[in-house]
Order: structure tokens, then sequence, then C-alpha cells
């Protein structure tokens, strides 16, 4: 009898695989093509939509005070180094204003999992998880989900390894 064995583990480092030559073919892409990118993605090492509005648009203290990613209001809108973000309520904007950095997303808002994998890929910012009061954002989308891999593997390494590779991406 012949039977196959199939190795989730195999095709998972697979699918990450062709997710980070994914992201580098894009990227050589736009720097040969020497169009001036439309996006602010690379400012200050943040993860940024065209619009340069962070988390795309969902409020940072949200994620911490309602556990859950909850659009915020262009009328509060302050920006911090540069960078714009849109809160739920005038309470909220002023919680993140007292304290700015307990409130940022973990490695500039790039996916943990990418970084913890020494890349950087986009996130879907209702993919997210707090850990040791630092906002963690994953990439999801039909293909792949980041943040179930992270909880399937050994969080503290992953943490770790994101840590150590951060200090060189975001240079």
């Amino acid at each position: 009898m012949n039977r196959r064995i199939r190795k989730p583990a195999s095709v998972l480092f697979l699918v990450v695989v062709i997710a980070i030559l994914s992201v580098l073919a894009v990227n050589a892409i736009a720097r040969q093509s020497g169009n001036k990118p439309v996006s602010r993605a690379y400012l200050h090492s943040y993860n940024l939509p065209s619009s340069g509005v962070a988390l795309e648009g969902y409020c940072p203290v949200a994620y911490f005070l309602a556990g859950k990613p909850v659009l915020g209001k262009e009328k509060y809108a302050p920006t911090y180094n540069d960078v714009t973000y849109y809160f739920v309520s005038l309470d909220a904007k002023k919680t993140f204003e007292k304290d700015p950095e307990k409130y940022l997303p973990a490695y500039g808002g790039w996916c943990a999992t990418g970084i913890a994998l020494g890349d950087k890929f986009p996130v879907d910012p209702t993919a997210f998880k707090i850990v040791d009061g630092r906002l963690l954002l994953f990439l999801r989308n039909a293909n792949i989900d980041t943040l179930k891999m992270w909880n399937e593997g050994n969080e503290a390494e992953l943490l770790a390894k994101a840590d150590a590779n951060w200090e060189k991406i975001s240079q």
C-alpha cells in the first residue's frame, strides 16, 4: 500500500517562501521602473498606505481598550513622528497623546511574522495580537494567515527573532 504522508509544516514553509519571494520581486520591479512610489511605506520604516494614515484608519488605542480594531474618525487625527493616526473619540486621541509609544504598533506596523522571518510583509489591521503590552499586526489574506502561524510557533522565539531583525530592518 502506497500512502502519501502530508507534511503541513512543509506546505506552510513553502507558502511563506513564496510570499517572501513575491514581496522581493515586487520591490525589485518597483526599483527598476524608476517611478516614484505613491506610498509613504518607508517613512521612518513605518508601514503606511498611500493615504499616509497608519493602520488603514484603525484607532491604535482601541486595540488596547476595546480589545478589537475599530475604525477611527478623520476629525480625531493627530500626527506623531510624521505619521497620521485616526482615533474613535477625543478621549482616545488624548489617551494616545499622553503616551504615544505605548499604543504604536510594534515593528513599524509591519507583519510580526514577516519581521521574524527577516522581511517586511503588509498587514491586515484586523489581524492582531497584544503581547506584553505591544500591538503586533499580521498578514492575512485568502492564501495565508500569519497570525495563525505565529500562534502555532514558539512565541518567545518569534519575538526574539523579530526584535533582532527589526534592529537591522528599521535602519
